[in-house]
């Protein structure tokens, strides 16, 4: 199966949009979980000093510890989030200078991709797995969270969509879904 896919600038926000939330949600809710795990610790030992208690200080320091490490998993996410955005604009605005299609070809030995920049050419034990997340198909390489191919339900349409999740259900070995 070939396709020969314009880029559409809505798309692809949303796709990459959806790939930054994916790779950053489980540590952002840890983030949040234990922002008011500290909080608390804070808390507790304000009252413990209040109480009369002097244990209540070394609640304080934890929490005050805790609070730190929150703030600088958070100002990670900010400055990633930042360059990914930046990122995302200058391969919007090489896209569409461009005005080509990009190429995605689906077979029984390999998957390829070429667009305005590179060609690829990848064998499908090269991919760890697949996801199906809101009418997007993630093909996940080996080599990070964050290197998928993203295709999109919208882009090819529904029977080729179906047919495609077929075939790359076969050739590539699923651990998550």
């Amino acid at each position: 199966m070939k396709f020969e896919i314009p880029f559409k600038e809505e798309i692809y926000k949303k796709q990459t949009s959806l790939n930054l939330s994916l790779t950053w949600e489980k540590i952002l809710k840890k983030n949040k979980k234990n922002l008011i795990i500290y909080i608390f610790f804070i808390s507790i030992g304000f009252l413990t000093i209040y109480g009369g208690g002097n244990i209540g200080v070394i609640f304080i320091i934890i929490g005050l510890f805790g609070l730190l490490e929150c703030y600088r998993i958070n100002t990670a996410y900010q400055n990633y989030k930042k360059t990914y955005l930046k990122l995302i604009e200058n391969e919007i605005k090489g896209q569409l200078e461009s005005n080509e299609k990009s190429v995605w070809e689906f077979n029984d030995d390999y998957f390829s991709y070429k667009d305005y920049k590179y060609e690829a050419k990848i064998k499908w034990n090269a991919f760890k797995n697949y996801r199906i997340i809101e009418d997007n198909i993630f093909l996940d390489l080996n080599v990070g969270n964050q290197s998928s191919y993203i295709l999109s339900k919208e882009e090819i349409g529904n029977d080729s969509f179906e047919n495609i999740i077929e075939l790359i259900h076969t050739k590539i070995n699923r651990t998550s879904h």
